[in-house]
């Protein structure tokens, strides 16, 4: 035993060095109490115990060699020793006319504490040794989970083949060659260990490296645990927004049998009106929580809450993200390997939003710096707002987001400043002249807009959070709370290469059918045939969502029953609500602009409009501070396109004249 020999060699030779320390401790750590006590009767004369002392004080001296702290068993020696030494100082300040008791006491003081070390070192020994049967029993059973996880797979595969991808079926086997192999490893290193031919403090090493890789492998392994409990449907609905619910609630008044439909969602809460995260949800009092505005609400229907789905037969599947889409297999796969097969699929994924990344900026990832898109930013969103209380905010971007959220934060009193790169806001769809308008108001209700530059980079403390907005024209913009809304693109990347795209958005036909028989796509990333303006378009907006959703639910059961129905025919409509404000928009904005009424910031109910004029006809319409009827009106317009010439009657009578009779009387 070459530990055992050098170590006693080096306490004769009264000079041990740093690779002798090394030795004592390795001894003390790994061949356990009776080597300690040969060592210890090597040395037990009266004059090798001052060796030994002097030998472990030499041990706790080679500091300079740092490998020596990490070697097992250096503390134990180090504090016993320091222990000795300390009681050394004490004696030597002793009187001089009691030296030779003070000795005597010393030298039985030197053998009490020799004996303290030895029991302190067996004691210790036995703990490792209790140590590692505890963490060899947590191996074993983990072991046998992880053998049963397995298992499980094994049987699934065998049930029935893997409708993987060949990089997942890889990936799979893979798995299961490593769980074979940690199992004959673990099962090696428990009999080594129990035939003594490793060391405790080898044996505890390998058992912990085990113990790691196990849980690599247990973790896994619950990935692949679902890998072939394959569920099949007749209509699957991918995504859990708006369009979703409304498709849900059209498949029940189709006739939907239970167990026919399931709703593929990667939120967690069952579809609701998408357009209060920007509105009602940021006020500070009487604000939008759910179950309150589950879809249909937000089109004056019944409210449906999850016990609804459950009641119908609909399987909701919350917090499940799809990873990959074989339209043509007709297999959708999670992200955890569950697999759904479906008959008839709805792509309804909506978009994503636009981070600022994209454009080059960095620094959005600082605290407080939030993206609006899903309840759980709006969430977040809110208690940051709760957390800087009459703070400051900086919104970038001065489209539908950026107002509606800054009027909701303007109301919980923080000081609210937006920044964005075009003349004025909501440029897709305001003129000059109607921004002139809201741009006006804002400013009296407070919020700074700032005009035709961008931000560039984000400032922030030591926290972590942001502090501050860099302008691309060198300005810096104060900010406690960030809120990015520069635009959205439509989720489509799951299905690249399988369907036809257009626009940006998966091309269908008037049924919302992709070229891939029984999938259709709605909402955001469906570009369709808009009849109206014999014309492909893509509509964002929640009132397309809904209807777009409906029409291809009907359009699949008319397909089914051989039944006939007309194609989609819709006028795009826009809406939105901020402070006491509310407009909505008909139709097309294109053409000359023709504003009427009075759009006068001192009024306490201001109310104009605008017509487009194309070609001689109006095209698209908007009213701000419109009644029911009058926004009705104003949507049979933009449907009718009636001729221009009425318009000079519009202009002439501006907010009081009757739209809805000026409709029925000419269109």
């Amino acid at each position: 035993m070459y530990f055992i020999s050098g170590t006693i060699d080096s306490l004769k030779r009264n000079a041990p060095d740093a690779t002798a320390a090394k030795s004592l401790c390795y001894t003390a750590y790994g061949y356990g109490s009776a080597t300690v006590t040969r060592i210890y009767n090597a040395v037990r004369g009266e004059e090798s115990r001052s060796k030994f002392v002097l030998f472990g004080t030499s041990v706790v001296k080679h500091k300079a060699d740092e490998g020596l702290k990490s070697v097992p068993g250096y503390k134990i020696l180090s504090k016993s020793l320091r222990d000795v030494k300390e009681s050394d100082n004490q004696t030597s300040q002793k009187e001089s006319d009691k030296e030779k008791v003070h000795l005597k006491a010393r030298g039985l003081d030197l053998r009490f504490r020799q004996k303290l070390f030895i029991w302190l070192i067996t004691r210790w020994l036995k703990y490792q040794q209790n140590f590692e049967v505890t963490n060899m029993n947590t191996l074993r059973e983990m072991l046998e989970e992880l053998i049963s996880q397995s298992e499980d797979v094994i049987e699934k595969i065998e049930a029935e083949p893997l409708l993987l991808s060949k990089p997942q079926r890889d990936e799979v086997y893979e798995w299961l060659e490593n769980v074979a192999r940690i199992k004959t490893q673990i099962l090696t290193i428990e009999k080594l260990g129990e035939r003594k031919f490793l060391s405790i403090a080898h044996l505890a090493k390998l058992v912990d490296e085990k113990i790691g890789e196990v849980e690599e492998l247990l973790e896994k392994g619950s990935l692949f645990s679902e890998i072939s409990s394959k569920k099949s449907f007749k209509y699957v609905i991918i995504g859990g927004g708006v369009a979703a619910g409304y498709a849900a609630r059209e498949f029940v008044r189709q006739g939907l049998e239970p167990g026919e439909l399931a709703i593929i969602s990667k939120e967690a809460v069952a579809p609701y009106e998408r357009p209060a995260l920007s509105k009602g949800y940021l006020l500070p009092e009487g604000a939008a929580r759910l179950p309150g505005f589950h879809v249909c609400v937000g089109s004056g229907g019944e409210k449906l809450l999850p016990e609804w789905y459950a009641e119908k037969g609909i399987e909701l599947l919350l917090s499940t993200e799809i990873v990959e889409a074989d339209l043509h297999s007709k297999i959708l796969t999670s992200a955890t390997g569950g697999m759904f097969e479906f008959e008839t699929l709805i792509i309804a994924t909506g978009s994503r939003v636009i981070r600022l990344t994209e454009f080059g900026v960095q620094g959005d990832d600082a605290k407080n710096i939030f993206y609006l898109r899903e309840i759980s930013d709006a969430d977040k969103l809110v208690e940051a707002i709760r957390a800087k209380k009459n703070g400051k905010l900086v919104i970038v971007g001065g489209g539908y987001i950026g107002l509606e959220v800054g009027a909701a934060i303007r109301i919980n009193k923080f000081n609210v400043t937006m920044v964005f790169p075009e003349p004025w806001c909501m440029p897709r769809l305001f003129t000059k002249e109607i921004a002139a308008f809201y741009e006006g108001y804002y400013a009296n209700r407070g919020v700074q807009m700032i005009k035709g530059t961008t931000a560039v980079g984000f400032d922030a403390d030591t926290n972590g959070e942001v502090k501050a907005v860099k302008l691309k024209d060198g300005r810096v913009v104060q900010a406690d709370i960030v809120v990015v809304g520069v635009g959205a693109k439509p989720l489509i990347d799951l299905f690249k290469g399988q369907v036809g795209e257009e626009k940006g958005g998966i091309q269908t036909d008037g049924m919302f059918e992709t070229d891939v028989p029984d999938v259709y796509a709605v909402g955001d990333i469906a570009t369709f045939p808009m009849k109206l303006y014999d014309d492909m378009r893509r509509v964002e907006h929640v009132d397309h969502a809904r209807k777009s959703a409906e029409h291809a639910v009907r359009a699949i059961r008319a397909s089914e029953e051989g039944k006939w129905i007309e194609e989609y025919d819709y006028v795009p409509y826009f809406y939105s609500q901020a402070f006491d404000l509310s407009w909505t928009f008909y139709g097309d904005n294109v053409g000359d602009l023709l504003l009427f009424g009075d759009p006068n910031l001192a009024s306490n109910q201001p109310k104009f409009g605008a017509a487009w004029i194309k070609d001689g006809r109006i095209v698209g319409a908007f009213l701000e501070g419109g009644t029911d009827a009058e926004n009705k009106a104003i949507a049979k317009v933009a449907r009718a396109q009636p001729s221009a010439e009425y318009l000079d009657t519009l202009n002439r009578e501006g907010s009081s004249l009757d739209i809805s009779m000026l409709t029925n009387s000419h269109i």
